[in-house]
């Protein structure tokens, strides 16, 4: 007998928890079933469980994640080339589940009656940091190598070097204020130094006017030094100064309540949405019973999960600006000929068992855990109170991580079903798997592995609990596998780029 997984009652497939072969008996959930399997089926790929006729629907989590594109027998393998994904004209089929009524808070079986100690950087706007970085930030393309040359010097130093800065419509003006800005705001980072080249859209003097009374914050423009070389030995010289500084800032006591999690799923298969997201979800309800705050990013995979986030949504305002993050996504895809269809599931979610993006986006959302959605915020935007927010970003990895971080996230979970080593600059990334596979190909670039819950050896709450001592040592200063790796991955997620 081999095990499958089915989530919810009404579901009509089941997940291998091993690789089926033609003639298996099966157990579903432990209990011996009376079918047999009619093909080879891949670990973690779907299973039907009762006959589904062409055009019903295949229910997955409680809900229908798309429709049969042929009858299905039982025991036959259910993926992309006998499902159709609903999301073919998500504008008019979107679901919006708004219901004040049915709104419900955190269990209070998360408050934590022993909280731990925590220590960390209290900034000036009360905000806590729990790195006290040392930030260089490019200001334009043409500033780039003086940013990239004081990195290579100082390890400790974080450089940003930018792919723009100039020939670039109003637009894209903005998104670099709002990518420089959240950076430089974020609370892990302890000074900031701004670097350009005098005549780009947005010189580094007025990004420094607008940090300078918030932090320590200095700015170095190359054409008043003559050389690259002069411009350089200048920005030296305030690294130099500015480190020295940062040196005698202190950490002292502060709480869960001043912990801002970000977090991310990245290269997804079958066990992101069985382990290694709810997971995520049950750490970030503890943070956030207890205070703190978590930002939930990746618009691109909400499409097809949007039903629980507006129905988790604190108000309607919240509600209605998902369903617009996700308009003005959906409408940018069709303004250049394509859908947001053709672009997710990736091919390697399909190969880990994803078949259609509804699919996909319902164990995205999981790492927002059960806590009410309090806000909806635009990029580069910060939280104005605590709980759950949703941040409007891109859903490439490098990128949303990057804009977690300009929204104040100060610590990352991160998960991944089929393996990355991707890190953050500005904020440790905690790297974990609930993937086998993912263990076995790059395991020594995780920080916790909760395969146990993909084969039935640990609970989600074990899971949960683990990562949330994992976010303390973090936060109390340990550093994470990325961190001692050197993963300083980051791209810009610019609009249309130089003209």
């Amino acid at each position: 007998m081999k095990d499958t997984l089915r989530f919810e009652e009404q579901d009509n497939v089941a997940i291998a928890l091993e690789t089926l072969e033609a003639g298996d008996s099966i157990n579903i959930n432990k209990m011996q079933s009376a079918l047999t399997v009619a093909e080879k089926i891949p670990q973690g790929h779907k299973i039907a469980i009762q006959n589904i006729a062409k055009g019903s629907a295949i229910f997955k989590y409680g809900h229908p994640i798309g429709n049969a594109a042929v009858d299905i027998v039982a025991g036959e393998y259910v993926h992309v080339h006998n499902v159709l994904d609903p999301i073919s004209n998500w504008k008019e089929n979107y679901l919006y589940e708004y219901c004040p009524n049915s709104l419900s808070e955190i269990d209070e079986s998360f408050r934590l009656q022993n909280p731990p100690k925590l220590y960390g950087y209290r900034r000036q706007d009360g905000r806590v940091g729990f790195r006290n970085h040392l930030v260089v930030l490019s200001t334009a393309v043409c500033a780039n190598k003086i940013v990239s040359d004081i990195e290579y010097k100082f390890r400790d130093v974080i450089a940003i070097t930018n792919p723009s800065g100039c020939v670039i419509l109003p637009n894209e003006v903005d998104r670099i204020k709002e990518i420089l800005l959240g950076i430089a705001r974020n609370p892990n980072v302890g000074g900031v130094i701004f670097a350009g080249l005098g005549c780009e859209s947005v010189e580094a003097e007025w990004f420094y006017a607008q940090i300078k009374d918030e932090k320590p914050c200095a700015f170095v423009r190359s054409q008043n030094f003559g050389s690259t070389e002069a411009a350089y030995e200048e920005l030296e010289k305030k690294v130099v100064t500015m480190k020295e500084e940062l040196a005698k800032q202190q950490r002292e006591e502060v709480s869960v309540a001043d912990i801002c999690l970000g977090v991310k799923c990245g290269a997804s298969d079958w066990t992101t949405a069985v382990a290694s997201n709810p997971a995520i979800g049950f750490a970030s309800d503890i943070v956030v019973k207890n205070g703190g705050t978590t930002l939930l990013g990746e618009t691109v995979g909400w499409y097809g999960g949007e039903g629980v986030l507006t129905k988790q949504a604190r108000d309607k305002e919240t509600a209605d600006k998902i369903i617009e993050m996700l308009t003005d996504m959906y409408d940018r895809a069709k303004s250049m000929g394509r859908s947001i269809e053709e672009s997710n599931p990736a091919p390697g979610n399909i190969a880990g068992g994803i078949t259609t993006l509804k699919e996909k986006a319902l164990g995205n959302v999981k790492k927002g855990g059960t806590a009410p959605v309090e806000g909806a915020l635009n990029f580069g935007q910060y939280p104005a109170g605590k709980g759950l927010y949703v941040v409007d970003n891109p859903g490439l990895d490098p990128i949303s991580l990057l804009g977690l971080t300009c929204s104040g996230a100060t610590v990352l979970l991160y998960s991944t079903g089929r393996g990355t080593p991707v890190g953050n600059p500005i904020a440790p990334a905690i790297k974990l798997t609930g993937s086998p596979d993912a263990m076995k190909l790059m395991g020594a670039n995780m920080d916790a592995d909760l395969t146990g819950i993909s084969l039935g050896q640990m609970t989600i709450a074990d899971g949960g609990k683990i990562l949330f001592d994992k976010i303390i040592a973090a936060c109390n200063g340990e550093p994470t596998i990325a961190e001692k790796l050197g993963h300083r991955e980051y791209a810009f997620p610019l609009l249309t780029g130089a003209l």
